[in-house]
């Protein structure tokens, strides 16, 4: 026994130092991973390991150390200066901002502001903290989170910038490769054309490029289950080393030739789609592979995927609490597992088993090799799925059921996506040439849109892994700047939504991990700004009903029952949007009643009958032209329970009122469920 896990060890050894830096970052019971570690090596009796083992460990736990001192070190600062001056360079650009490296024993920070400088970029700045709320729910955006996931230190607000000068080290390289990236994009995205979606997925697919992506087409992968498909990755590097390995086997290349020639091909890839960790993960493993296979060494896949994982997390720790980190290695460690299973199933398509190999036809090897090649997409695919299922439930908190099957159809539309889009951005401003190859990328861009946009359109194809909200219950939730949005019932009916912004990162995402489907929107709003907060909510559900206000009151059903839409009088003032706001009464099933009464100005509530009056719990929000009183709505309606919206002046809701529960609506009370 002891003989066979010696033999393992040094089969691999650097899997120990792997797990002995995983259990030490995590910290806590983690630790028991270190310890095993140890007591492994030492029980099989493999020094060298077990020192390298203890150097790693302790290594890792310096860096990690060193590195969040350092962060609390500028944290401190900011809290009690209430801003900071740093220097540094720009390490990434955001979409409205950059991160930026201090130089400080790793500290880095997240600028939000107008940064009109590129990545590689020395500058100084003036900046004070960025405040954000905590999500309310698991699995909205987190900014809390995503610092976390990133490893900086904190969410500046910039108050003045200056440009020093270009940096002048690894930096500077990755933002040189950025412009050729860019260059590269105007290939296949040329003026005028960038609400094509084929051409965003071009971009994004081959070149790392989603500045120019719509969030509807990302939502398209996301929903299919094959989101990794739309950001450079593993799968990519090997696609583009497949596509090189073949160019220069066509070549007739020496080996040697041939490998160094796709180590710096593939390289050069690598650095000018962004250097993101998955790509750089499978370049050094596939540099690995090819360097010993030069050298006639024996290549342990264990040992090879343990290094580059040992090296990013010596000199980046905070990686282990990034998605994209545990996603690439974990599912790189499933498909490794599944090809080996695929080489030991038994073949589902073959000739007869006992006819001997040398008597088989052209199309028996032909039958094989398609046999050999189905099996291993089916079970790689299946092994990925099974894999990433519990880490997307973690860090997502969503279930994707198809999207193995969907990872299957594209499996023979991504190389020809590659190969094309490659060809295309390099040879696009050849004439005839590069019209010809843009136009053969567009189609397979587009095929492959298809067979996604299929994939997510089918039922339940993108769930949360909450459970779904009752049929009767309602829920309010503060959008911020003064903006809320409430939906009654499930399925039920979402009174407002906020700008399209909010709609996109908050509204939407609060009612998709809240389990509520909207049956009906009623925009309290008119205009083209609240139309396109419309279309985000019609994207996630395309049967949802959008209901316009009229003259009459609206009447319509839900399995959460009944709903009234009581308009503003046609007479009433237009100095405010909100006097016509319309008021909303839900009769729930189990015979409660609900007012929304919002932002309606008083001559709405008071053209109500008496009878519409009467509710058990009553939402009221601000309006500054003409508001109701508060005690005049309780009195009336006879509620028991009242849900002050954002801004509601704070007056109207301290005074007590015997019998009457009072919430409000805050930062700090985001959502409100009744």
């Amino acid at each position: 026994m002891l003989r066979a896990v010696r033999h393992l060890i040094l089969r691999a050894p650097l899997f120990m130092p792997l797990l002995g830096v995983v259990g030490c970052l995590l910290g806590g019971q983690w630790w028991s991973l270190t310890v095993i570690a140890l007591f492994v090596s030492h029980l099989a009796r493999a020094w060298r390991v077990l020192l390298c083992t203890l150097l790693c460990v302790g290594i890792g736990w310096v860096q990690e150390h060193r590195q969040e001192h350092n962060r609390s070190y500028l944290r401190q600062q900011l809290q009690e200066k209430g801003y900071v001056h740093l220097e540094g360079t720009i390490e990434r650009k955001l979409s409205r901002g950059c991160i930026l490296d201090t130089g400080f024993n790793g500290v880095r920070v997240a600028l939000r502001g107008d940064i009109p400088w590129k990545t590689g970029d020395r500058i100084t700045v003036y900046a004070e903290p960025q405040p954000y709320n905590p999500a309310p729910i698991k699995g909205m955006f987190d900014t809390k989170t995503w610092l976390h996931s990133q490893g900086l230190a904190a969410n500046l607000r910039v108050q003045r910038a200056e440009y020093l000068e270009p940096s002048s080290g690894w930096l500077r390289i990755k933002g040189l490769a950025e412009s050729v990236r860019a260059g590269l994009v105007r290939t296949l995205m040329p003026p005028g054309t960038e609400d094509d979606p084929r051409r965003q997925v071009l971009c994004s697919l081959t070149l790392g490029d989603k500045s120019g992506a719509e969030q509807s087409v990302i939502n398209v992968f996301k929903r299919g289950g094959c989101l990794h498909a739309f950001a450079v990755s593993g799968l990519h590097v090997g696609i583009v080393s497949g596509l090189f390995y073949l160019l220069a086997f066509r070549l007739r290349l020496s080996p040697r030739t041939q490998a160094v020639l796709v180590l710096i091909l593939v390289g050069l890839y690598v650095m000018v789609t962004g250097l993101a960790v998955p790509a750089m993960r499978a370049y050094v493993m596939v540099a690995l592979v090819l360097i010993g296979r030069e050298l006639r060494r024996r290549v342990d896949m264990v040992n090879i995927w343990s290094l580059p994982a040992l090296l990013i997390l010596l000199i980046e720790p905070w990686q282990l609490g990034n998605a994209g980190f545990v996603l690439s290695f974990a599912v790189y460690a499933a498909i490794g597992i599944g090809v080996r299973v695929c080489m030991n199933v038994r073949p589902w398509l073959q000739p007869d088993s006992y006819l001997p190999r040398r008597l088989y036809t052209v199309w028996d090897d032909r039958l094989c090799k398609f046999d050999y090649i189905l099996r291993g997409t089916v079970i790689v695919s299946f092994s990925a799925w099974l894999v990433s299922l519990p880490i997307t439930a973690a860090f997502f908190h969503t279930v994707t059921p198809y999207s193995f099957l969907t990872n299957i159809a594209i499996s023979p539309l991504l190389p020809l996506v590659m190969g094309t889009g490659l060809l295309a951005s390099l040879l696009g401003g050849v004439p005839l040439i590069g019209a010809a190859v843009q136009w053969v990328a567009l189609k397979c861009s587009s095929l492959l849109i298809a067979v996604v946009s299929f994939f997510a359109s089918l039922p339940m194809s993108y769930m949360p892994i909450v459970p779904q909200a009752v049929a009767g219950q309602g829920m309010v939730c503060n959008l911020g700047y003064g903006e809320s949005f409430a939906v009654l019932g499930n399925p039920g009916l979402v009174v407002g939504t906020g700008s399209a912004a909010s709609a996109r990162f908050s509204t939407e995402p609060s009612l998709f991990f809240s389990g509520y489907r909207p049956a009906a929107l009623l925009q309290i709003y008119s205009g083209d700004k609240w139309d396109k907060a419309a279309a985000v909510l019609k994207e996630s559900w395309p049967q949802m009903q959008l209901l316009s206000i009229n003259e009459q009151v609206l009447h319509i059903s839900t399995e959460a029952g009944a709903y009234e839409v009581f308009p503003p009088p046609p007479d009433l003032s237009r100095s405010l949007a909100e006097n016509h706001c319309p008021i909303v009464r839900w009769h729930r099933a189990d015979g409660t009643k609900v007012l929304y009464v919002g932002c309606a100005s008083a001559l709405t509530w008071e053209q109500l009958p008496t009878e519409s009056k009467r509710a058990d719990i009553l939402i009221v929000g601000r309006n500054d032209d003409m508001p109701p009183e508060l005690k005049q709505l309780l009195a009336e309606s006879g509620a028991v329970r009242c849900i002050l919206l954002p801004d509601v002046p704070s007056q109207a809701g301290n005074a007590p009122i015997e019998g009457v529960e009072i919430e409000r609506l805050s930062d700090d009370a985001r959502i409100l469920k009744f």
